[in-house]
C-alpha cells in the first residue's frame, strides 16, 4: 500500500518540447547579407559625433521595446 502512495506521488515524466526549427525571416537573411558583404575601409566609416550620438540614443532608447508587426497589407512599418 506504501508503495502504492509513493508510485501515485512521483511526477511522471514527460519527454521535453522538441526544439523550435529555424525560421527563415527576413532579419535572417540580412544578417547573411551583411556577413557576405566586403569589410568597409576606415574611408567608408565616417559618421560625424551628431550623427553618431543620434544613433546611440536610438539605440539605447530601443533596448526592452517590443518590435511592431507588420500590417496586414504586407508593407513595412519602418519610419
Amino acid at each position: 500500500m506504501l508503495a502504492l502512495f509513493i508510485l501515485a506521488a512521483a511526477p511522471a515524466a514527460t519527454p521535453a518540447p522538441p526544439a523550435p526549427l529555424p525560421i527563415e525571416s527576413e532579419a535572417r537573411s540580412v544578417v547573411e547579407w551583411q556577413l557576405r558583404a566586403p569589410s568597409r575601409s576606415e574611408d567608408d566609416v565616417r559618421l560625424e559625433a551628431p550623427e553618431a550620438e543620434a544613433i546611440y540614443r536610438r539605440y539605447l532608447g530601443s533596448i526592452g521595446k517590443m518590435l511592431e508587426k507588420p500590417d496586414s497589407s504586407g508593407g513595412s512599418n519602418a519610419r
